[in-house]
């Protein structure tokens, strides 16, 4: 025969048992609901910036710091290098040219004076055959009153005066075909060379 005691544990034992199996099933239930359910996706990367986290990392930035104020200062020494360079050549460029225009102006004083100076040869050249001619004829002409002319020493000097004149106007004359013709073309040519040479 069972005692009071015993009929009530009983009894707890009978009134627990349903309460444990429906526990078990809700913890099964709610694990194969976790397995069903998708993960959640992954939360997107952002970018953000980290402040250094102790002193050492802004004097690791110094050095980098400084490589760029010495790259900026040598790029602004080399644009000032550059500007001197480019200030110097057109200076020099404008002296050039002014040497060459003073250079052309002379090659052109050289080349009129050798014009001129051969008008001036042929002319003397033409004068001292005129004048060769007349001296002469005038001796032709009076031949005969002349005759004794060649006992005379003094002879010789007039004789001498008179070739020489004849040679004068042959060396007049190709004095006057150099500097018109050789004397000129040549100046001309040193002056197409040196417009040349400026050119280049």
């Amino acid at each position: 025969m069972s005692t009071p005691s015993e009929s009530n544990n009983n009894t707890i034992n009978t009134k627990s048992q349903p309460n444990t199996v429906s526990s078990t099933s809700l913890v099964l239930y709610t694990s194969y609901l976790q397995c069903l359910t998708p993960p959640p996706p992954p939360l997107p990367l952002t970018s953000s910036i980290s402040l250094p986290s102790s002193p050492a990392s802004f004097n690791e930035d110094k050095p980098i710091e400084k490589y760029y104020k010495k790259e900026k200062q040598i790029l602004v020494e080399f644009d000032q290098i550059v500007k001197d360079i480019r200030f110097q050549l057109t200076e020099q460029l404008k002296c050039l040219e002014q040497r060459i225009d003073t250079q052309l102006s002379i090659l052109a004083e050289i080349q009129e004076y050798f014009k001129r100076r051969a008008d001036v040869e042929l002319d003397y050249a033409k004068n001292l055959d005129n004048l060769h001619k007349q001296i002469g004829q005038k001796h032709r002409t009076q031949k005969a009153r002349r005759e004794s002319w060649i006992l005379h020493s003094i002879y010789k000097l007039w004789d001498t005066i008179v070739q020489d004149t004849r040679t004068h106007v042959k060396y007049h004359t190709i004095m006057s075909d150099v500097c018109g013709k050789y004397m000129y073309d040549k100046f001309n040519e040193i002056a197409e060379d040196t417009r040349r040479m400026f050119a280049k």
